[in-house]
């Protein structure tokens, strides 16, 4: 999931733009459920940046001159593993929730959102364990797994209107192709000697959480002016999506 915040953070940001007109339309326990459901994507956006944040901590405590960037990032990485890892089932845990609020929101937007989680690409699962130890070579490495597909603005804006045509066609079950494919590795092997590579990719994990944390503040301005501290806190249906 690491290396996927710049996904995340697209996906988050279109859900903003698109339920921001319409959140203040929802009534009764649709507002609730709803709020849940975005609530909780927030908390899970959260425990990415928490990840991340912790992983520069460490990579600064790490870096030195005499050992470079590669001793600092192996380091960062190694001590953060299991934290990536809870914050990738935190978004696999949300799939269904999700669906449901976004569902009450907008049809369409929760039918784009929802190839995340159940396609014929599985992009959160595939997401899972994203850094992990190969030890076959001495001394091991780390390899960090990358996306095969990505997403942007404009796919998903496009896959939004090829949705709307869809339901006012009457199709119930439309599923729009909401991925680009990249053109990048499937993965980056990181050693304790490559520099070049360790700072490669520190730069574009500065890139993709300055996404992400951009993102998640965008988020966090739909729950505060559009719900109150009663529906954001205090919600008595814990399973909104049966």
């Amino acid at each position: 999931m690491l290396t996927a915040e710049m996904i995340i953070g697209s996906v988050v940001g279109f859900i903003v733009e698109k339920a921001l007109s319409k959140v203040g339309f929802l009534t009764g326990n649709n507002r609730r459920t709803a709020c849940r459901s975005l609530t909780k994507l927030y908390y899970s956006v959260q425990a990415l940046d928490d990840v991340t944040e912790n992983i520069f901590h460490t990579l600064n405590g790490f870096r030195s001159t005499s050992t470079g960037e590669a001793y600092a990032l192996m380091n960062a990485l190694n001590n953060h593993m299991h934290e990536v890892a809870l914050a990738s089932n935190m978004f696999i845990d949300l799939g269904q929730e999700l669906h449901a609020g976004l569902e009450i929101i907008d049809p369409a937007l929760a039918v784009c959102c929802v190839a995340l989680y159940v396609s014929k690409f599985d992009f959160l699962h595939e997401m899972s364990n994203t850094v992990e130890w190969d030890r076959s070579a001495t001394p091991g490495r780390i390899v960090v797994k990358m996306p095969t597909r990505t997403t942007n603005e404009l796919t998903m804006d496009r896959a939004y209107a090829d949705a709307l045509d869809a339901y006012k066609r009457g199709e119930k079950h439309y599923w729009p192709d909401t991925w680009n494919r990249t053109d990048g590795p499937d993965q980056v092997i990181l050693s304790w000697e490559d520099h070049d590579s360790a700072t490669a990719f520190i730069v574009r994990l500065t890139e993709h959480r300055a996404v992400l944390v951009k993102a998640k503040e965008k988020l966090r301005e739909l729950l505060k002016s559009s719900f109150t501290v009663d529906e954001l806190l205090f919600q008595t249906n814990t399973h909104p999506h049966r």
